[in-house]
């Protein structure tokens, strides 16, 4: 029986010529796990003020993180050096960038978009951590499939990008891809910002959940 990873694979049809595609991928559980000693959020006790370190997988499951987000300072995030650290040290999740390769041999370009911010950072980053294989089975760069300026970093210190939450935020920079691609494809591994993509109803927009 085909599991459901070779189904979709098997299912990625070429774009017709003149088509214009975009994958596009969030960064953090679904093109990697980000290495778990470069980079931390710190939590602070409101009793306390005590400080504790967590990594993005505790952070990911603690259970205040939604509710109490003025407990948790995310000052790393803003640290180029950690960020850039944090990405090529990082573990690739390989059955997303079977997804990507896929997508890419289909003739899609490639982007990102992510909760993060340092968004230069994180382009040069990928630069360096991603590949995709070809055709006949070699590791190639990305070069001109990866679409740096398409890629966001919804929370980089610079830019302000439009929504109350970072799933809104997310939405809106879709909805503004769709408008310059005929087919876009959105992976990310987070329910609130698969459901609010999804609501944006846009026919030329597939939305699909990160594989674990």
């Amino acid at each position: 029986m085909k599991s459901l990873n070779q189904y979709i694979l098997e299912k990625i049809q070429e774009l017709p010529q003149g088509v214009r595609g975009l994958v596009v991928f969030d960064i953090d559980d679904t093109l990697l796990q980000c290495d778990p000693e470069s980079i931390h959020v710190y939590k602070k006790d409101p009793m306390t003020g005590k400080e504790t370190a967590l990594t993005t997988a505790e952070f990911a499951v603690d259970p205040d993180a939604h509710d109490h987000k003025d407990w948790f300072d995310y000052r790393e995030f803003n640290d180029d050096e950690k960020v850039y650290q944090s990405i090529i040290k990082g573990t690739p999740m390989l059955k997303n960038l079977k997804l990507m390769d896929a997508y890419i041999r289909a003739g899609y370009k490639f982007c990102f978009l992510t909760a993060r911010g340092c968004e230069d950072t994180i382009k040069a980053a990928l630069k360096e951590f991603l590949r995709y294989k070809d055709d006949n089975g070699n590791l190639r760069e990305l070069e001109n499939i990866f679409k740096e300026k398409y890629s966001h970093a919804i929370n980089d210190q610079y830019k302000n990008y439009p929504g109350k939450t970072d799933a809104e935020k997310k939405a809106n920079v879709l909805k503004e891809l769709c408008e310059k691609f005929d087919k876009v494809i959105f992976v990310d591994d987070d329910a609130k910002n698969l459901q609010m993509a999804r609501a944006l109803h846009m026919k030329n927009l597939k939305v699909l959940q990160a594989w674990k």
